[in-house]
């Protein structure tokens, strides 16, 4: 068999490896949760422009992915399948996208090999396999420098045009940090070729304008402070303060890029020589300036640096002919050989009584996968072989960690508390949150939760915690000030089930002292009906 055709089955089996069990565990709170939330409300309302969390305003969010998975919900039902979806296919289009780029660029394997490096770093799995935005951002962001680079190499100034419209689909994803993932990068390589002025043609930006402005204006005409909290808020001060407390030191993503792209960051790390060639300054800029810029940010989370992973992928695929690979390989094994004796101390770790029986046979089967992916790539005659063997311990994660996955989300969701509540729910009943609301729960109960709150900060909403008072001074908001609780009790007119938080002791003993009995009990919630 070929080289190439090995590769091209092999980029197969990892795609529909990245994809087993994607609907088979809980949604997470509270990322997880909360956006299911959003797109389920978008489904059923059948409202694209507004996304809306337990029937308010959500703006902490644009809107494409919440509109993607709702359309996913309308196929396939309100299901964690449907929610993870559109992540997972954002992911596959990115590496269609890295695939073209290196054949046009390169040609031979490396279309191939770009596209498999992808697919088979920790960080692009995890994101693949999330309701988060970030793949979706990714595969824009993606879509606008390969276009940006065409235009340079090509000078030609239709190829900025689908930058900028791929440009403005990043911005109603994820918001105007597209413009550090995009600009600060394609500016300084393009100021090298010395042509700037062909990433800004007129035609270009009228098309990002006409992406943009259709969904800003009609989110504004419902609120007309969005621009607003979207340019000062969410953007001005989640960069430039420490508002939204998000913070981290200067390294925070150091060890992200080594552990999120194994084993490729250290083939790269290894073979740092052969990135001296100037046809690799493009991604060289692309993995470096986006990758300063967050670290001295003052807002830090991991899926930040996935955009910068693409850019990593070309890097290996690239210089994988003459990589030094051994070295990596022969990491992977130790690491592999770790995981597989971690077993020996699992009795020391403080393990939750759902995780205990399952993070010890999980570390054996994935260290022994890296262990033997490691070993086979260091001593592989091919290097075809040694590449697929690289990718083997990532690959078998979706598999291998799904009952890791279904014990964690015995606390991280509600939807074993749900289930126990949902037979005790007619069409009419109100369902009253004391202090407590997660996504899962509302996306579980497929219903909205009146949440009685002192500051609104269980809906885990930026925007919704800023404006408290406003929705709670509006009678028909599902967010009631405190004193609502006692109100509703005196009211024998409406069907009503409660829930509390397990450790809110108060709540409980006066429900219990009004003959409120418990029918339902979560990881992190109970459940009173009468």
């Amino acid at each position: 068999m070929s080289p190439r055709l090995l590769l091209s089955i092999w980029l197969l089996v990892v795609a529909a490896a990245l994809a087993v069990h994607l609907g088979g565990f809980p949604l997470y709170d509270a990322d997880e949760g909360r956006n299911a939330e959003v797109g389920r409300e978008m489904a059923e309302t059948n409202d694209y422009v507004m996304p809306r969390l337990d029937g308010l305003p959500y703006l902490d969010k644009p809107v494409v992915y919440f509109a993607a998975e709702a359309a996913a919900m309308e196929l396939l039902g309100p299901t964690e399948l449907a929610a993870r979806l559109p992540a997972y296919l954002f992911t596959l289009a990115t590496a269609a996208v890295l695939f073209w780029f290196a054949r046009r660029r390169w040609g031979g394997e490396m279309p191939y090999l770009a596209a498999i490096v992808f697919l088979s770093m920790p960080l692009t799995m995890a994101f693949a396999r999330t309701v988060i935005f970030d793949s979706a951002l990714t595969f824009f962001v993606v879509v606008a420098l390969v276009a940006f680079d065409c235009a340079l190499e090509e000078r030609n100034a239709r190829w900025s045009w689908l930058a900028w419209v791929s440009m403005g689909f990043a911005m109603i994803t994820k918001g105007p940090v597209t413009f550090v993932l995009v600009l600060f990068v394609a500016i300084p390589y393009a100021w090298t070729k010395r042509n700037v002025r062909v990433l800004f043609p007129p035609i270009g930006l009228a098309l990002f304008a006409l992406v943009v402005a259709p969904w800003v204006w009609g989110v504004t005409r419902v609120v007309p402070e969005f621009l607003h909290y979207v340019l000062v808020t969410e953007t001005a001060e989640r960069m430039a303060t420490k508002a939204l407390k998000r913070t981290g030191p200067p390294w925070y993503f150091v060890p992200y890029l080594i552990g999120g792209a194994l084993p490729w960051s250290l083939v790269a790390l290894f073979s740092w020589k052969r990135f001296k060639n100037r046809d690799l300054l493009f991604l060289i800029l692309w993995l470096a300036i986006p990758f300063v810029f967050f670290s001295i940010s003052q807002s830090k989370r991991p899926q930040y640096i996935l955009p910068l992973m693409p850019a990593l992928a070309l890097l290996v695929a690239r210089i994988w002919d003459e990589a030094r690979t051994r070295g990596a390989a022969i990491i992977v094994a130790v690491l592999g050989a770790l995981l597989a004796i971690a077993p020996l101390f699992a009795h020391r770790a403080k393990l939750q009584p759902e995780l205990a029986p399952v993070v010890p046979r999980v570390a054996l089967v994935l260290g022994i996968a890296f262990l033997i992916g490691g070993l086979v790539a260091a001593f592989a005659k091919r290097r075809e072989l040694a590449f697929i063997a690289l990718t083997l311990p990532v690959m078998a994660i979706p598999t291998v960690a799904q009952p890791l996955m279904q014990a964690i989300g015995v606390r991280r969701s509600a939807k074993a508390f749900a289930e126990q509540l949902a037979p005790k729910l007619a069409p009419s009943t109100e369902v009253i949150g004391v202090e407590a609301f997660t996504g899962s729960m509302a996306f579980y109960l497929r219903r909205p939760v009146v949440v009685v709150t002192e500051d609104a900060s269980e809906l885990t909403s930026n925007y919704l915690i800023r404006r408290y008072a406003q929705f709670t001074s509006n009678p028909a908001s599902p967010l009631k000030p405190l004193p609502y609780f006692e109100r509703s009790l005196g009211d024998c007119c409406t069907p009503r089930v409660y829930v509390v938080r397990n450790d809110d002791r108060a709540h409980q003993a006066l429900l219990e002292a009004r003959g409120w009995r418990r029918v339902a009990e979560g990881a992190h919630h109970v459940g009173y009906a009468r």
